[in-house]
């Protein structure tokens, strides 16, 4: 089982870090319209990717940053965000703690496209002024062949790829009754829609629509888990000849 901060006290905290577990993980997302699945999925996504690897990198998981910046789909009910300015502090404050309290390595895995930026941004700093070092995981960025796999298309933002992973976490997640293909819209280059028309983003003409095969998401989502832990493990073997 994976260890998670929330579940300790700081007797135990004590005895593990840093002298047992010297790494933390820190899922951050946002709240934002999916299609159908859960307006937490960003969130949902990175939390289930940091269970399921933790234990093999030995390290802690953090409680999840569910509030992140959302732009394009802010218009859409349930859709919530914060500034950049704010994102950017908290995220590099947090990071200090975890400085502070003994961490030596942070992996932060981000499930949402928004705040890219800042996040790299707050990295650089805890990096520079704490010798901590830190890796940031766009977990659909660094699998986007994996998509292509199993499903022969590419995801989009609520569609293939997000769908799949929140359908392999939990059917509770997914709302398949309200799918309509009136939901998918493709985005186009050189146009900019605030909010989009459509919660469910297409980056390719045809491609990209989700696909409620729980079967075939557990496939994807494994797939997923393995290709982030090797990429994990392959920084952190790299780390140790610093």
């Amino acid at each position: 089982m994976p260890v998670k901060l929330e579940e300790l006290d700081w007797a135990e905290f004590a005895k593990l870090v840093p002298k047992k577990m010297d790494t933390v993980i820190l899922p951050v997302g946002t709240v934002e319209a999916h299609g159908v699945t859960s307006l937490c999925t960003d969130t949902i996504i990175p939390v289930y990717i940091a269970e399921e690897i933790a234990d093999e990198l030995s390290a802690i998981i953090a409680p999840p940053i569910y509030y992140g910046i959302t732009h394009s789909l802010y218009g859409f009910p349930g859709s919530l965000t914060v500034s950049s300015e704010t994102f950017e502090r908290y995220i590099a404050e947090i990071m200090f703690c975890f400085a502070d309290k003994g961490f030596r390595k942070i992996v932060l895995m981000n499930g949402h496209g928004g705040q890219i930026d800042e996040l790299k941004r707050a990295s650089f700093k805890i990096n520079q002024e704490k010798n901590v070092k830190v890796v940031i995981v766009h977990w659909w960025m660094l699998c986007e062949e994996v998509v292509q796999e199993v499903y022969g298309q590419v995801g989009g933002h609520g569609a293939l790829d997000e769908t799949a992973a929140v359908l392999a976490i939990s059917k509770d997640y997914v709302n398949q009754g309200n799918y309509r293909k009136s939901l998918n819209y493709t985005v186009r280059k050189g146009l900019t829609a605030l909010p989009f028309p459509q919660p469910i983003l297409l980056y390719k003409e045809g491609e990209g629509v989700p696909n409620f095969d729980t079967k075939k998401a557990r496939i994807y989502m494994d797939k997923v888990i393995r290709k982030i832990e090797q990429h994990l493990k392959e920084v952190f073997d790299g780390w140790k000849k610093l």
